[in-house]
């Protein structure tokens, strides 16, 4: 199917066509090689400030690529820049956006005829979906590609394929299921090595457990999220496994604890500018606060989430 409008950075390939269309352009092929080289420096960049939580820088680059990518129809470029511009609306609170640019990447992929492609952006797509609450239309794109011949996919595609399932079972309430899907994608990511991901297996575990009650066991999942976040350097991560510590110590009772979690997390969220995040913290530890009878430091939680406002 078409699919509406054009990314915006695109635009700007008039102008590249109108430069390579001249008689004192290069070749053919040393621009082709010239500005793939050019995609793939903007794309790294991209990826770097993805990694740092700097949304708004990352999509830029990934923009850019995209643009070179398409002066040259380097389709393979283009889903990956697709990919990587998708995600970054995702994380900058634009889901329809990514949605759109998500859906243009699969169907790029498909006529690219691309295992691995079509493998990521049906994974970036679903995992949309679950960041909306549609656990059902995820589930469904994920089983989607577990009819695809497993050897067509690498064992970090396995992980993360069983790790996105086991994300939507726990968002149709079916710990048991979920689980076992995310235990699964844990043993694949510690046998490989793979610390990020292994961290993000641990956290949807620790949601699990929190949910069912299970708040010791959720508490060492979410401690084990953080020391691999923190090996990898990744702060988006780190923040949110804090808050989620915090979390879990407010549902155990443990206000002392949930103060001191919600605290971490609200510097982390402020060194990125997350002000959503930084909204949540304060709210965690304006509660914890009042349940510890520190009323000072309660009216001060309150007016800092006051002054933030809600833009």
């Amino acid at each position: 199917m078409r699919l509406p409008g054009v990314l915006p950075a695109v635009c700007a390939l008039f102008a590249t066509a109108a430069l390579l269309s001249c008689s004192s352009a290069p070749k053919a092929s040393d621009t082709v090689i010239t500005v793939k080289v050019q995609g793939d420096q903007s794309a790294e960049s991209g990826q770097s400030y993805y990694r740092q939580g700097r949304f708004a820088l990352a999509l830029q680059f990934f923009s850019n690529a995209l643009t070179q990518y398409t002066s040259v129809d380097d389709g393979a470029g283009i889903v990956r820049s697709y990919i990587g511009v998708g995600r970054c609306y995702a994380a900058l609170g634009q889901p329809d956006e990514a949605e759109v640019v998500f859906l243009r990447a699969r169907q790029r992929a498909e006529a690219e005829h691309d295992r691995a492609l079509l493998f990521d952006s049906r994974m970036n797509l679903g995992e949309l979906y679950l960041s909306r609450g549609e656990a059902a239309k995820a589930r469904a794109i994920f089983q989607e590609e577990t009819m695809e011949p497993r050897q067509g996919r690498t064992p970090s595609q396995n992980a993360q394929l069983w790790h996105d399932l086991g994300t939507a079972e726990k968002g149709l309430g079916n710990s048991a299921g979920a689980l076992d899907d995310l235990n699964r994608s844990l043993g694949i990511n510690l046998g490989g090595k793979h610390l990020a991901e292994a961290a993000s297996d641990y956290y949807m575990i620790a949601s699990v457990y929190s949910i069912d009650g299970r708040y010791d066991e959720a508490l060492q999942a979410a401690s084990r999220a953080l020391a691999y976040d923190k090996q990898v350097e990744s702060s988006p991560g780190i923040a949110k496994d804090l808050y989620a510590l915090g979390l879990i110590a407010a549902k155990k009772g443990d206000a002392a604890a949930a103060f001191d979690w919600f605290q971490r997390s609200y510097d982390v969220f402020t060194t990125l500018g997350f002000k959503d995040e930084m909204r949540k913290a304060l709210g965690g530890l304006v509660a914890a606060a009042d349940a510890l009878g520190r009323t000072s430091d309660a009216e001060t939680y309150r007016k800092a989430l006051a002054d933030l406002g809600s833009s």
